[in-house]
């Protein structure tokens, strides 16, 4: 019977029990590649694998075949039954993976033109991720979007002050940003999660508000019902949206070029250090993760 390593690491936090868990199986060199002819695991056992771990991401990761490497890893990441092009938390997770060598045989290094880089530093892991553009959302979509975050949020649609509602343009169209009052709290409440079904069909539905806390410039929380997880507890990806918005707000502390931390208010949480380089196109995400577990998949 075929056996593959994995190992849990939680993305963007110290601590075993905070951050976003992700799933990492490690599969032989070249059987993610492109058109290949012999896939070591197809798709439906692939999504049957992210049921059964039942966590926010599984990530599958491979090296190239020896007579084309390239230095260039193939993934692919899986929540449930949805294939997301990139997960920031599971892109982070497996940056730890693979420097820390948790992996056997994993190459520690990426080739030019990946769509992620990653770099360690002073005991931190940092990816970059590509800025997002979004859509803004008026009339009736911005108020049906109103009316459902404040019945998810048990209050009146008409208490509910939202300062900016857009959605991801082109690959990032699934994805849902909406900006609240900053007096608007998100730490500890509780979210009505299935009622942000009625915002439209959205995989990932981030809230987020400025904060006058001097330590950090902006918390958020991100939601993904459609794919059957109620709260994404620490969510990369999303900060691609949220970074360069932020940085337009005259009135946040979030300024192209410089870094700044920000928090998921998540009942795990996370802690994230941001950068928005508008030169490069970039969103670079920092923090630390912690290794919780490693096992062996026997099918």
């Amino acid at each position: 019977m075929p056996t593959f390593p994995y190992v849990v690491v939680n993305a963007f936090t110290r601590s075993p029990y905070g951050g976003n868990p992700a799933i990492i199986v490690l599969l032989p060199p070249g059987s993610l590649a492109p058109n290949t002819p012999t896939p070591v695991l197809d798709t439906p056992t692939m999504i049957a694998l992210a049921k059964s771990f039942a966590q926010p991401i599984i990530v599958f990761v491979a090296s190239p075949s020896p007579d084309a490497d390239d230095g260039i890893l193939d993934i692919r990441f899986f929540a449930n039954e949805l294939a997301p092009l990139i997960c920031g938390h599971g892109m982070f997770a497996t940056t730890k993976a693979i420097f820390r060598e948790l992996l056997p045989g994993l190459k520690r290094h990426v080739g030019g033109g990946a769509l992620v880089r990653f770099r360690t530093a002073t005991g931190f892991y940092e990816i970059e991720l590509p800025i997002s553009a979004v859509e803004e959302l008026a009339g009736e979509d911005r108020d049906r979007v109103r009316d459902t975050v404040a019945k998810a949020l048990g209050k009146d649609p008409s208490e509910l002050d939202l300062k900016f509602v857009a959605r991801g343009a082109g690959k990032m169209k699934d994805y849902l940003m909406v900006i609240l009052d900053e007096h608007e709290e998100l730490e500890g409440r509780d979210v009505n999660v299935p009622v942000l079904l009625e915002t439209g069909p959205f995989s990932a539905i981030s809230l987020s508000r400025l904060t006058p806390d001097k330590d950090h410039a902006f918390v958020s929380r991100v939601f993904n019902p459609v794919c059957g997880i109620m709260e994404d507890h620490v969510c990369g990806s999303a900060h691609t949206l949220m970074v360069p918005y932020y940085a337009s707000f005259p009135q946040s502390r979030v300024k192209a070029g410089q870094e700044v931390y920000v928090r998921q208010v998540s009942p795990r949480g996370g802690d994230l250090w941001v950068t928005l380089d508008e030169e490069k196109g970039v969103v670079r995400l920092k923090g630390n993760s912690k290794p919780f577990a490693k096992g062996e998949l026997t099918l």
